[in-house]
């Protein structure tokens, strides 16, 4: 995942939005000039350091940072070129370091960024299922704790498949895979931006809807996610009698609950809705504290 415009803008802003940052930058400059002015002999050694400065700020701040201080340190070397007799006799010397100032930076940030893009990537794929590649426990498990942490209302949605063993028994595994894999393919585009799918094991699902609904639209939402089976149900394997159970906890806020709890009480509506007959959508209202109200 690359970082956008905006993104580099920001670093950009927080690097040089202060007066004294600038004062410190050319501060630092004046004392590298003047070191490599009075004691040459010495320290023209510390030089490429320059290009690790650049570096430095560049990893921190984005590439816009990157080149104010590659161009700094490109004026460093040609001021020292034009002041220093010692910098003018090793001409070597100042090509090497305006060699690595300009290819060093630039390089190793590239490979600094794609380290963290393929970091951000096996952190994207160890949240997501292997089979549907919508989002699995662990990442439920995270955004319920953030829920809860907020204490705000949200919805949990959790559903399976009634008769789900009977299509890898007639059809076969890779039938009943595509079918998961197109039910998954299917509520991602009927479910709104800001719902989330997640698979927790075999063919059980919840759905978490981080925003306030009104316990009309949660019936509603459960209603959409049984429809939107049934209709992949009719192209996938319409012969095998498939089906799918809802469970629709409405949770008014977060305060006093935990996250297990939460999750065996969806569970439990889920069974409910499943015992009641299956093909079922079954909506309660979870009160901090309390034990649901029924609402559908």
């Amino acid at each position: 995942m690359r970082r956008d415009p905006l993104s580099y803008s920001l670093g950009f802003y927080e690097a040089f939005s202060r007066p004294h940052q600038w004062f410190l930058l050319v501060l630092e400059l004046m004392v590298v000039v003047l070191a490599l002015v009075i004691l040459p002999e010495y320290l023209y050694c510390f030089a490429p350091l320059i290009a690790l400065w650049a570096l430095a700020h560049g990893l921190r701040y984005g590439p816009k940072v990157l080149m104010v201080y590659v161009l700094c340190g490109l004026l460093v070397f040609a001021g020292l070129y034009a002041w220093s007799a010692f910098w003018r006799e090793h001409t070597n010397l100042v090509l090497t370091n305006v060699f690595l100032l300009a290819i060093l930076p630039v390089q190793f940030y590239r490979v600094g960024q794609r380290i963290v893009e393929s970091s951000k990537h096996l952190r994207e794929e160890n949240l997501r299922d292997d089979l549907t590649r919508v989002f699995n426990r662990k990442a439920l498990e995270s955004a319920l704790l953030l829920a809860l942490a907020e204490q705000k209302p949200f919805v949990l949605t959790f559903f399976d498949l009634d008769n789900f063993k009977r299509v890898n028994d007639t059809r076969g595994h890779a039938t009943g895979d595509k079918l998961l894999k197109r039910i998954c393919a299917k509520l991602e585009l009927r479910l709104r931006s800001e719902d989330r799918l997640y698979r927790l094991s075999g063919d059980e699902f919840i759905v978490l809807s981080p925003s306030v609904l009104k316990q009309d639209a949660a019936e509603i939402l459960g209603h959409r996610i049984r429809e939107a089976i049934r209709e992949v149900i009719e192209v996938t394997c319409p012969e095998v009698e498939v089906s799918a159970s809802v469970g629709v906890l409405v949770v008014e806020a977060g305060q006093g609950q935990s996250m297990s709890e939460l999750l065996h009480r969806a569970d439990n509506l889920m069974y409910e809705a499943k015992r009641s007959g299956k093909n079922r959508v079954l909506v309660k209202l979870f009160h901090a504290k309390t034990h649901p109200d029924p609402l559908a």
